[in-house]
């Protein structure tokens, strides 16, 4: 194979009390052209989301993904071509950076006619990222689950309701959500993640809106993160007053998730208003949850 192109959503991670456990795949994605070429230099061209930023050599995270790979099976070509189109905004807690570190793992694998099995991409792509449950639910679609194991990690890819979602970016220039270190939680909270992590899961996989209002309900870093997001009051009640379920952040935000079973449009516009009151201009996307993870296509 000398040319293939990959396909890889944006996920939604810390899901409600989920923190560092649950990802939701969502249809924003990236796709990656990788293909070998009759020289023996690296070339890389970015477009879509932070194209002007995205680095043109060996750092970019689709070329770092890569070239761990090539080292992995001890196999490396003489010249690459990467091509990214990018419609995941980055730094923004869409996991931009997980989907390029997939794309990078599965083209190179690919280009070499396979040599790792997805289980070892999955470790892989977890030794690479910070957040493991969004590269394994990049790879895989639904709802991802993550746990650290003894010698391996622990995760499951879910099939879940198909729920249609909104997703809202403020642009905020000096958002740092690492400002101040999450408090520890204590016992009452910890048990309260817990219970309302496995009600989630539930819920999503059986469509159930109640429950899915409930069990949206988080102490260990909701709290903390929407005081750092200004007009998330507002926003969150606007959007419940045109019948959302619940809002949530993503990752570590400035992204948050915005569940629906209806009038996703509206509450799009209506977003987009509450954040322009807090005198915060915003990007909304309604999406699918996306079942797929990756997705390969043979070019050439």
């Amino acid at each position: 194979m000398t040319k293939v192109s990959v396909s890889v959503p944006a996920v939604c991670t810390n899901l409600g009390s989920g923190y560092h456990v649950l990802g939701l795949a969502l249809n924003l994605r990236t796709v990656v052209e990788m293909s070998l070429t009759g020289g023996d230099e690296l070339r890389i061209a970015s477009a879509g989301e932070g194209a002007d930023t995205l680095p043109a050599n060996f750092y970019h995270p689709v070329a770092v993904a890569a070239t761990r790979l090539f080292q992995e099976v001890e196999e490396a070509p003489a010249g690459l071509s990467i091509v990214c189109n990018n419609r995941i905004p980055l730094w923004v807690g869409l996991s931009s950076r997980a989907a390029m570190t997939v794309a990078g793992l599965v083209g190179a694998n690919n280009l070499l006619g396979g040599p790792l099995p997805r289980e070892a991409l999955v470790e892989l792509a977890a030794r690479l990222s910070d957040h493991p449950e969004a590269t394994a639910t990049a790879l895989n679609g639904g709802l991802g689950i993550w746990a650290r194991g003894g010698d391996s990690p622990v995760y499951r890819s879910l099939e879940v309701a198909p729920l249609r979602v909104v997703v809202a970016v403020p642009l905020l220039d000096d958002y740092d959500p690492h400002r101040e270190p999450l408090p520890d939680p204590g016992l009452d909270d910890a048990v309260h993640a817990i219970a309302h992590t496995a009600l989630l899961v539930e819920a999503l996989q059986t469509e159930d809106l109640d429950l899915l209002r409930e069990a949206l309900d988080d102490r260990l870093h909701v709290p903390y993160r929407r005081a750092l997001i200004p007009g998330y009051d507002r926003v969150e009640a606007a959007a419940k007053r045109l019948g959302a379920i619940g809002v949530t952040p993503c990752g570590a935000g400035p992204a948050l998730l915005i569940f629906a079973d209806y009038g996703h449009a509206e509450i799009a516009r209506a977003v987009q208003l509450a954040f322009r009151q807090a005198s915060v201009p915003a990007r909304t996307w309604t999406l699918g949850v996306d079942m797929q993870g990756v997705v390969i296509s043979v070019v050439q």
